[in-house]
């Protein structure tokens, strides 16, 4: 009798104790790619903005008009799939983007350091949208990525064009 006493306790015990334990969302990778993804539009869209309204260079202008418009339209449709999914994402990746200091202070030299901060971001985001695109979880998640990837390989390729012209010069 006390053995089946002790083997009711001890297994209340353990069922407890896996009960109190949180349990992981069932897709947290599909609301951390967005959340970084939104992210990374929102700081490419404020970054251009900055190199709009310094720069004197055609290309990097040419080429922040068009992070300006791809990266404002790719933030709609993540915004609008996370909404679908059901994924509250922070505020954080939702609008509160603080501007990039260095850009702002850059004066006559913006050009060389937009550039290079995009051929960065863009060589990150690249590769953060093909690890979603082959390995994600979310399908609706994973075709976003895949939808965006050619857009986001040929801002790299643009934004390294203009980088080899640069330092040429």
């Amino acid at each position: 009798m006390k053995n089946i006493i002790t083997t009711i306790i001890l297994g209340c015990f353990g069922y407890c104790a896996h009960a109190q334990i949180p349990q992981p969302d069932p897709d947290t990778t599909a609301k951390h790619f967005l959340t970084v993804a939104s992210i990374g539009n929102l700081q490419e869209v404020s970054a251009a903005q900055i190199a709009l309204k310094s720069s004197n260079n055609a290309d990097v202008t040419s080429f922040a008009k068009m992070m300006v418009q791809d990266h404002s339209r790719s933030e709609q449709q993540l915004m609008q799939l996370a909404s679908r999914k059901g994924y509250n994402l922070p505020p954080a990746a939702t609008g509160n983007i603080q501007p990039d200091l260095q850009l702002m202070e850059a004066g006559n030299k913006i050009d060389p350091l937009y550039v290079h901060k995009m051929v960065s971001a863009h060589n990150n985001t690249v590769q953060t949208f093909e690890n979603y695109a082959t390995v994600g979880k979310d399908p609706d998640v994973r075709k976003f990525a895949q939808d965006m990837l050619p857009a986001l390989r040929h801002h790299l390729m643009e934004i390294k064009e203009i980088e080899m012209k640069m330092s040429a010069k």
